[in-house]
């Protein structure tokens, strides 16, 4: 069906329907209006959060919460960045220090120091960071390209945004290779 015969056939419908009808659908467009405009504007939100004195920002869409530093249990035979995992509400979340992630040395925790759930290509994994900062809203054209990257392990990084501190945007679906998170949730390869 081409374009014009979908808003031909709409148009007929609308003159076949009541008045109750008519405002029921208006207000079902403006909701749905309401709902892209909201869903956009989250697309351009991001959590910041330091992390060796670096401020970083991943979208807010893949942010499941941020809870206080609780108990992590160390595994054998993890990766050097994967400090264990942890139990929230029964589920088992694989935790890494995104400072030994990014390649920078470990650091004592403090009371600032908390663990960001993000969702890693429908997985969660938890990120121990510094300290959160705030909610940003940043648009996309304020969000200049990385440079090239020749090192195919920093694919993770989306871009940089100027606030009043610069703020490195992570691409939190390239933090972990598919391997990685495979051979993490000790999964075969071809899941």
């Amino acid at each position: 069906m081409q374009l014009q015969e979908v808003k031909d056939a709409i148009i007929s419908q609308i003159e076949n329907l009541s008045n109750n009808q008519i405002e029921s659908v208006w207000t079902y467009l403006q909701e749905l209006t309401e709902a892209k405009n909201h869903q956009v504007d989250l697309l351009n939100q991001y959590l910041t959060f330091w992390c060796d004195k670096q401020l970083l920002g991943i979208r807010i869409t893949k942010i499941v919460e941020v809870i206080s530093m609780i108990e992590i249990t160390p595994l054998p035979d993890f990766p050097p960045y994967m400090t264990g995992i942890i139990s929230l509400r029964d589920n088992m979340i694989p935790v890494m220090d995104l400072r030994l992630r990014l390649g920078n040395t470990e650091t004592p925790y403090n009371n600032h120091t908390c663990i960001v759930i993000v969702d890693i290509q429908g997985r969660s994994f938890g990120l121990i960071v510094d300290a959160v900062n705030d909610v940003e809203r940043i648009p996309e054209h304020e969000i200049c390209p990385p440079p090239t990257q020749t090192n195919c392990d920093a694919s993770y990084l989306e871009g940089i945004a100027k606030r009043e501190h610069i703020i490195l945007i992570l691409s939190i679906d390239y933090l972990l290779s598919e391997n990685e998170i495979n051979s993490i949730l000790n999964l075969p390869d071809d899941v």
